[in-house]
């Protein structure tokens, strides 16, 4: 009397995390990386590296762009480094351009460049909407303090 359809639909399987890709300390690599995951560079990449996360362990080396949700660096990076979260281990030696949201750098890490903040994606559309603040104008005698009502 009641019958219960069957779903022709696959049911969604739960995919585990794949391990990170190793770039192991007797690997050199002249080329660039491109990677929807993990990437640990234990040895040395002379190119680009694009990736979720990327970690350079105390032996890593990279020359080149970097671009990742998250960095964790703890050897040696020359280049620029686009990420979300940027994390420099004591041990760390970096020549970059940094472009981040969020920058941690520890005690005893070498940092040489420039750093630039970028606001979460959210916050740019807000920003981009807001208007200039109009400068206050100030009348002879009156003390130079802004009120709301002076900067209509």
């Amino acid at each position: 009397m009641f019958s219960q359809k069957k779903s022709t639909k696959p049911e969604a399987v739960a995919l585990k995390p794949a391990a990170p890709s190793i770039i192991s300390s007797d690997i050199s690599i002249n080329g660039n990386l491109n990677s929807g995951g993990d990437i640990q560079v234990d040895g040395t990449v002379e190119g680009d590296i694009v990736s979720k996360k990327l970690t350079v362990s105390s032996s890593g080396v990279v020359r080149g762009a970097i671009e990742a949700e998250t960095v964790v660096i703890a050897g040696s990076v020359t280049g620029q480094i686009k990420a979300r979260h940027v994390t420099l281990i004591k041990t760390a030696r970096v020549i970059a351009d940094v472009v981040q949201e969020r920058l941690s750098i520890e005690p005893g890490a070498f940092f040489e460049g420039n750093c630039r903040h970028f606001p979460p994606e959210g916050e740019k559309k807000v920003l981009s909407r807001l208007e200039p603040i109009k400068p206050a104008v100030r009348r002879e005698g009156e003390p130079l303090i802004a009120t709301a009502e002076s900067v209509t």
